[in-house]
């Protein structure tokens, strides 16, 4: 993994392509689907702090983005506020790489 991981685009899409097609389509569909799992994981957890940030404040991210926080909001109100942004952005990134990688592979039914 590290291997791969180490090497820039350019390369291994060289490598890619020095493939024969079969190969590299199942390389694909074994990676996507191995991939996926990862993901998962994370969107699910993604979507846990979402969730809880949103019970605590009894809003989404996006009434606060568009209110703004209370002026008497505290350092952790803050905190939190931050930390939701990230959380946001990784369900929002890894919705959509769940997406790409349907189309790799589809999953199992």
């Amino acid at each position: 993994m590290d291997i791969i991981r180490s090497l820039d685009t350019d390369n291994m899409e060289r490598a890619l392509q020095a493939l024969a097609p079969e190969d590299r389509a199942g390389i694909l569909s074994v990676g996507a689907s191995f991939h996926r799992l990862t993901v998962k994981k994370r969107l699910e957890r993604a979507e846990r702090k979402v969730a809880g940030f949103e019970e605590k404040y009894h809003r989404t991210l996006h009434e606060i983005e568009a209110d703004g926080l209370p002026d008497n909001a505290d350092y952790a109100a803050h905190e939190d506020y931050v930390e939701w942004h990230y959380w946001g952005r990784v369900l929002e990134r890894d919705q959509r790489t769940l997406e790409a990688l349907s189309m790799l592979a589809p999953e199992p039914t």
